[in-house]
């Protein structure tokens, strides 16, 4: 249906009624087809109406004298009685205005029977006993509609296709939470457990709301390398997207570990605050994700994973896993990753950042620098002449030649063009030889073949 009502009714009745009804319903967000709103210099009179009368959930009929003297009333009034017939179910919502039940018997017996409400009461009244009718507690798409209205979005009408894409996209959510497959700023929904009727109704209005925000983040590359104060412009600046964050802190976390650190958490200190405790599940990687956490004592961390940077000692996780958690964190269901870990190097070894406080800093880079399995992973995938290098030359005969050196620099050079990242990729590239990554790619590779051995 095109339209929530149609009304019906006689012209005389337009100013002391009608147009009165039709305003106070329109204020509600109900899509009314009143020919006052609804046609235009040029519209077929005739052909409008019908097609209002065709496509509207219901039919508000303004039962009067002056409505029982005009056929062409009266004719509007069959097309929504055929309709009823049809099928089979009630759409005719009467209005009294100015008339009795005895008077509208001697017209349709039918109508005198059908349950009323008199303009007597006043028109306020009036519209909000229709209200009842024409937004039922239980429809999804009507309070999924209204529920965008209210965060200050206004959607298509609810025949409109786009609905079909959102309660589609939405489903997915339930089913497979991580339907961004890769995309970040969808959070978990808020009714889960229970979706049907209005739980149902707001699961598909947080839906649209988190497609509009999750474009714009992906839009602008909002992720654990972006500058904090243009993340919490993002935040509140999208219908919803502060409220959300607030209710997920951990999926935040996972989004923005920069939001997570003192000094840089505004409006969400107490809730990642609350997110510090041990036992918090939604702190944590995914369970049980390549064993138990490398701690600095080998005991249990102090805090979880994705609220490490805002612990004093970051949680006592070694610095390996602190790092992989920068570049890799998820949870099973969303994740982290933006860039690749080379990417991510990269990025720590430039000035840019200058908000990442210089302790994490340097204990990120450490900890890529002891664990080098994921950027040099990436190096080899790349084959260009470093990487040849590194698969192909033991630790003695490797040497960072022009060619080497200016493979390094090229590689460096497109990592900060994908990131946005403005920086001397010459630079970073010397400060990457200088602190010996290549040595410790290749002591990682002499510990996994001596590992090897011992287990033959």
């Amino acid at each position: 249906m095109l339209h929530d009502v149609f009304i019906c009714h006689a012209s005389e009745d337009k100013d002391d009624c009608v147009r009165p009804l039709a305003e106070l319903l329109r204020a509600e967000h109900v899509d009314v087809w009143y020919d006052e709103f609804s046609l235009s210099i040029g519209d077929s009179l005739r052909e409008s109406i019908d097609r209002g009368l065709a496509n509207s959930r219901f039919g508000i009929v303004v039962l009067s004298p002056h409505f029982f003297a005009k056929r062409w009333a009266q004719r509007e009034l069959n097309g929504l009685v055929s309709r009823e017939i049809a099928e089979d179910r009630r759409l005719v919502l009467p209005v009294w205005h100015g008339i009795e039940q005895s008077e509208i018997l001697c017209h349709s017996p039918p109508l005198a029977d059908v349950l009323a409400v008199s303009t007597v009461r006043g028109i306020d009244v009036v519209a909000a006993e229709l209200l009842k009718r024409l937004r039922p507690a239980e429809s999804p798409l009507i309070i999924a509609r209204d529920f965008l209205i209210a965060k200050g979005v206004m959607p298509p009408v609810v025949t409109d296709e786009w609905w079909l894409d959102i309660v589609e996209i939405k489903e997915s959510v339930l089913r497979f939470p991580d339907l961004n497959h890769g995309r970040r700023w969808i959070f978990p929904l808020p009714h889960r457990e229970l979706d049907r009727g209005r739980a149902r109704g707001l699961n598909i209005g947080w839906t649209a709301l988190q497609m509009d925000w999750a474009a714009a983040g992906e839009e602008h590359g909002l992720c654990q390398l972006s500058n904090p104060e243009q993340i919490h412009a993002f935040l509140r600046k999208w219908p919803g997207l502060l409220e959300c964050a607030r209710d997920n802190p951990g999926t935040l976390a996972m989004y923005a570990p920069q939001l997570t650190i003192p000094g840089l958490d505004d409006g969400f200190a107490d809730v990642f605050d609350e997110l510090m405790r041990p036992r918090r599940k939604d702190a944590y990687k995914m369970p049980g994700y390549g064993g138990p956490p490398e701690t600095v004592d080998g005991k249990a961390p102090l805090c979880g994973e994705l609220i490490a940077w805002r612990h004093p000692s970051f949680g006592n996780y070694g610095t390996g896993e602190l790092a992989d958690a920068f570049v890799n964190a998820h949870d099973g269901n969303y994740s982290r990753k933006s860039f690749n870990s080379f990417e991510c190097l990269g990025w720590l070894l430039s000035d840019v950042g200058p908000w990442l406080p210089p302790r994490l800093r340097e204990t990120l880079i450490e900890g890529m620098h002891d664990h080098p399995y994921g950027w040099s992973h990436d190096l080899l995938f790349a084959q260009n002449d470093l990487g040849k290098a590194l698969l192909r030359k033991s630790r003695r005969a490797f040497k960072f030649t022009r060619g080497v050196r200016t493979a390094l620099v090229d590689l460096f050079a497109e990592a900060f063009q994908l990131m946005g990242v403005a920086h001397d990729p010459a630079v970073v590239a010397d400060r990457f030889i200088d602190r010996e990554f290549v040595d410790a790619y290749y002591a990682e590779q002499e510990r996994t073949m001596a590992a090897r051995q011992a287990r033959t």
